[in-house]
C-alpha cells in the first residue's frame, strides 16, 4: 500500500535587499527589500493525485509585475488518469500545437504563470487518436481573469494509422474560444475564437513540422483598437545525422498577441505563446539586446547548423571540434494596417538581426575551450522606443580547466564594440567549481564607451541532499531578461540576491 502513494513536494524563495547606488545612479525601493516565495505539495496515490502552491510576494522583485502582491494559495488541482483517461479539476497547466493560440505555464524568472482554473479532459482512442477538451478561467497574477475560455484538441497518429514504417508523423486540429462580457454601446463581439492546424512529419534524417493559425477579430487594447483578424504560420524544416543537425524555423504574425482580457497584454496577461525564435546565448555581452516578439506584426526565422569534426581527424585532432552557426533576423509585415499586409515579403523595419558562430575545442583531458563571435543588430522599438538600428559586434571565449577530479576553473573573456548606443563593453569571469556542492565567482561588466561604469558581482553556491542556497552581490544594468524566449525589461539594482530551492 505504502508504495502506491508518494508524497513530493518543493520550495523556492529568491529574495533581493535593494541599495542605493551613486554611481550609475541607483535608488533603491523604500521597502529595501523584495522576496518571491513559492511552496509546493503533491500527492499521488495509484491513479490519483493532487497538489497546491502557495506564493508569497514579500514584496514582489523589483521590476516583475506589481500585481504580484500579497500571498495566497493560487494553485490546487486533483486529476486521475489511466491509460487512455485523463481528468483534471482545478489548477491545470496546458498547450494546444506549438502554443500559436493557447498555451498556459510558468516562468517565475519573470513572474509569469498562466495557468487555468477550471476541467481538463483527456482521452485517447487506440493511440491513434487523442481528443481533448478544457473549460476554465485563465490566471492573471494573483486573481483570475475577466473571462472564460474553453477548447477543443483532436490530434491524429498518421504514422500508425497509415503503417509508415520508419516514420513518425501527426496531425491536429485545436479551437479556442475566449469570451469576456461587454456591456458597452460599441458593437464588439465579446467573443474571440482561435483555430490552429499542425503536422509534423520526421523520417529517417528529415524532419518537417508546420502549423497555420487563425485569429477571429479582436477589437483589444494591445491591437491598437483595430478590430482585424489574426494569422501565423509557422514552419520547421531539419535534416539531423551523426555529425550534423540542422534546424531552418520560418515564422509570420499577424495581429496574434491574444490576451487573457481585451486590456493590455504582456507577461502574465497572454493567452497564446509567441517566443522570440532566436539563439539564447550564455554570454552575458551577446545577450545586453535581446529580441522582443513584435506579435502584431513580425516576419522572419531562423538557421541554426551544428557540425562535428571528427576525432583523429587533421581539423578535429585528438578530441574532435564542435562547430555551431546560428542566424536569425526579423522584419514588420509588407503593407500597412489600412489596406492590408502582404503574406510574402517583409516590410522596411527591421527589428533584429543576429549572426553567430562558436567553436567548442577540447585541448586535452583537463582543458576545454569555447570560442564565440556575434554580429547583432537591435531596434528599440520593440521595447517601445525610438525606431533605429544599433549595431554591435561580440567576441568571447572561455577555457575550462579540470584542476582535479571533481574541480574545475572557469575562465571567460567578452567585449562588445559598437558606435551606437553606449558603445563599447568588456567583460570578464572568473568561477571555481567543487563538484557537485559547491560553486563561486566573480564577474564584471565594464561599459568603457559611455557611462565608465562597472557592473561587477560576486557570489557563490552550496548544494547539499536536494537543497541548494546560493548567494550573490553586485550590480546589475537595466535591459531585457528572458526565459523561453519570452522578456521583460527590467530595471538596473545594485544589492544583494539569496535564491533558495529546496525539494522532498
Amino acid at each position: 500500500m505504502y508504495a502506491q502513494s508518494n508524497l513530493s513536494g518543493s520550495f523556492e524563495t529568491n529574495t533581493i535587499y535593494y541599495l542605493n547606488d551613486s554611481k550609475p545612479g541607483i535608488i533603491a525601493p523604500d521597502d529595501k527589500l523584495g522576496s518571491n516565495n513559492y511552496f509546493k505539495v503533491d500527492y499521488q496515490y495509484k491513479k490519483f493525485r493532487a497538489g497546491l502552491q502557495y506564493e508569497a510576494y514579500l514584496p514582489v522583485l523589483q521590476g516583475l509585475p506589481t500585481t504580484l502582491r500579497n500571498s495566497g494559495l493560487v494553485f490546487k488541482y486533483a486529476s486521475f488518469q489511466d491509460s487512455n483517461l485523463a481528468v483534471t479539476a482545478g489548477d491545470f497547466y496546458d498547450q494546444f500545437g506549438n502554443g500559436l493560440i493557447f498555451r498556459a505555464y510558468e516562468e517565475r524568472a519573470i513572474g509569469l504563470n498562466t495557468s487555468v482554473e477550471g476541467v481538463r479532459l483527456a482521452y485517447s482512442f487506440r493511440d491513434l487518436f487523442h481528443v481533448k477538451g478544457i473549460l476554465g478561467r485563465p490566471r492573471e497574477f494573483m486573481d483570475k481573469a475577466e473571462s472564460n475560455i474553453k477548447g477543443a484538441s483532436l490530434s491524429v497518429d498518421l504514422a500508425s494509422l497509415f503503417k509508415l514504417e520508419h516514420s513518425v508523423a501527426g496531425a491536429a486540429i485545436n479551437v479556442i474560444n475566449r469570451y469576456v462580457s461587454y456591456a458597452g454601446q460599441e458593437p464588439v463581439n465579446p467573443n474571440v475564437q482561435a483555430y490552429s492546424f499542425n503536422v509534423n512529419w520526421d523520417v529517417e534524417a528529415f524532419s518537417f513540422q508546420g502549423e497555420y493559425a487563425y485569429k477571429s477579430k479582436d477589437n483589444s487594447v494591445y491591437s491598437n483598437n483595430k478590430n482585424k483578424n489574426g494569422s501565423a504560420l509557422l514552419l520547421e524544416i531539419g535534416y539531423n545525422t551523426t555529425g550534423f543537425g540542422s534546424l531552418l524555423s520560418l515564422r509570420r504574425l499577424e495581429y496574434m498577441q491574444f490576451g487573457t482580457t481585451r486590456g493590455i497584454a504582456g507577461v502574465g496577461r497572454d493567452l497564446n505563446y509567441l517566443p522570440a525564435l532566436t539563439k539564447q546565448h550564455g554570454y552575458s555581452l551577446a545577450m545586453l539586446n535581446p529580441h522582443n516578439t513584435m506579435g502584431n506584426e513580425e516576419t522572419g526565422g531562423q538557421l541554426d547548423i551544428q557540425y562535428r569534426l571528427k576525432s583523429g581527424s587533421l581539423l578535429g585532432g585528438k578530441y574532435g571540434t564542435q562547430l555551431s552557426f546560428n542566424a536569425s533576423t526579423y522584419y514588420n509585415l509588407k503593407g500597412d494596417a489600412v489596406h492590408g499586409y502582404d503574406f510574402l515579403g517583409t516590410g522596411n523595419t527591421k527589428y533584429f538581426q543576429d549572426i553567430n558562430i562558436d567553436i567548442e575545442k577540447k585541448i586535452s583531458a583537463t582543458l576545454l575551450t569555447h570560442l564565440f563571435y556575434s554580429g547583432q543588430v537591435f531596434n528599440p522599438v520593440v521595447i517601445g522606443k525610438e525606431n533605429t538600428l544599433y549595431a554591435s559586434h561580440v567576441a568571447a571565449g572561455d577555457l575550462l580547466w579540470k584542476s582535479a577530479p571533481g574541480r574545475s576553473f572557469r575562465f571567460e573573456l567578452q567585449h562588445l564594440w559598437s558606435r551606437d548606443y553606449l558603445k563599447n563593453w568588456g567583460a570578464a569571469l572568473v568561477e571555481f567549481s567543487a563538484s557537485p556542492a559547491f560553486t563561486c565567482f566573480i564577474g564584471d561588466m565594464y561599459n568603457y564607451g559611455d557611462t565608465g561604469v562597472h557592473y561587477y558581482r560576486l557570489g557563490g553556491s552550496y548544494t547539499f541532499s536536494r537543497t541548494r542556497i546560493a548567494l550573490n552581490y553586485g550590480r546589475n544594468r537595466e535591459g531585457l531578461i528572458c526565459a523561453g524566449g519570452v522578456c521583460l525589461y527590467m530595471p538596473a539594482y545594485t544589492g544583494l540576491n539569496l535564491a533558495v530551492t529546496s525539494s522532498f
